[in-house]
């Protein structure tokens, strides 16, 4: 008797667990993180020779079409708001599964300076709920969740469970390809028209929080491992916020210095652009969209230096002369790249 019911139990919520799995991509918010996170890791055929990871910073900071349009480099940028350096990790080898020999990686390691053991769960989300599920999305989030979230992740209709009354027909029909121009980018187009509080040159050392030298490291094994090129990367901020933050570093020019150390002893390349935005012509209180992400002025400015330095050290291919690559050209005239350099 006792096993009937354990059978009849374990059916039940089987079946559960299958109805819940179908309905969570409805209930899943409809973002611009989702389309572009579909398409950059599943959809689309593009091949890109360079792949761009991290948080906000990286999302506003780096612009696939002005490498487009100044250089022929084709990218992508997998950035999403509040993304750990755990979860960029993940987010990297999830990419690596259709794109196994990029020319570059560029990972923002801004997020090295977080103390607390887990990301914004509304953050984390933005991510995570767009992975398809499989092993690496399973480790995503046995190490960047909280274990008694778990659940919400795995079967996010748990999670969004009170949008039932509020679907739309864009939750049923989502135009995943209606961002894809953009190939990721997105900045602010806001003038912050105040100047870096923290702006400065210092030689402070201050530790890297534990958890966060672990994936940097575990990032560095990887590009070794799979044979990519890796760019450390950290964009201009105003830290006087960030200093004064719970689960923060208190001084976060100080643990860049760490970081700068720790990719100098690796031998892996670190790009503070903080400390050169004189040189790359950075004004701060018209190329910031607030005091912690570039506007797209800036971020133009940035990626067309950052476009300079990839062909001066990576033999990376210029495809505008290729009919192949025709739609990127098409694309480029719906950016904000486009809005800016013409």
């Amino acid at each position: 008797m006792y096993r009937k019911i354990i059978c009849k139990s374990c059916i039940l919520i089987a079946v559960l667990v299958a109805v819940l799995a179908v309905l969570s991509p409805l209930t899943i918010y409809k973002t611009a993180h989702r389309a572009k996170l579909i398409q950059g890791l599943y959809d689309s055929d593009d091949d890109y020779d360079v792949l761009m990871i991290g948080s906000s910073h990286m999302n506003g900071g780096l612009d696939p079409n002005v490498l487009w349009k100044q250089y022929g480099i084709t990218s992508f940028n997998y950035a999403t708001g509040g993304q750990t350096l755990e979860l960029s990790y993940f987010i990297l080898r999830e990419a690596l599964k259709k794109h196994e020999k990029p020319g570059a990686v560029v990972v923002d390691v801004f997020y090295s300076g977080m103390t607390n053991p887990y990301g914004e769960s509304g953050l984390l989300s933005n991510a995570i709920d767009n992975l398809k599920l499989s092993r690496n999305k399973a480790e995503a989030i046995f190490n960047c969740v909280p274990p008694g979230e778990w659940p919400f992740y795995f079967l996010p209709a748990l999670k969004y469970h009170f949008r039932w009354s509020s679907l739309t027909a864009q939750d049923f029909n989502f135009d995943l390809s209606a961002y894809y121009y953009s190939k990721g980018f997105g900045a602010g187009t806001t003038r912050w028209g105040k100047d870096d509080a923290t702006y400065g040159s210092t030689d402070r050392r201050l530790a890297i929080p534990q958890e966060s030298l672990e994936y940097l490291q575990k990032i560095v094994d990887l590009s070794r491992q799979e044979g990519f090129p890796l760019i450390l990367v950290n964009f201009p901020a105003d830290y006087t916020n960030y200093n004064q933050m719970d689960g923060w570093v208190n001084d976060c020019e100080a643990m860049l210095n760490s970081v700068a150390d720790f990719a100098a002893e690796r031998g892996v390349t670190f790009l503070d652009y903080c400390d050169s935005m004189e040189s790359i012509g950075i004004d701060f209180p018209n190329d910031m969209n607030n005091a912690s992400h570039l506007n797209q002025w800036g971020a133009c400015k940035l990626s067309s230096a950052f476009g300079a330095y990839l062909k001066q050290h990576y033999q990376l291919e210029d495809h505008r002369s290729d009919p192949a690559y025709a739609q990127w050209d098409r694309d480029y005239l719906l950016s904000q790249a486009h809005d800016v350099l013409d």
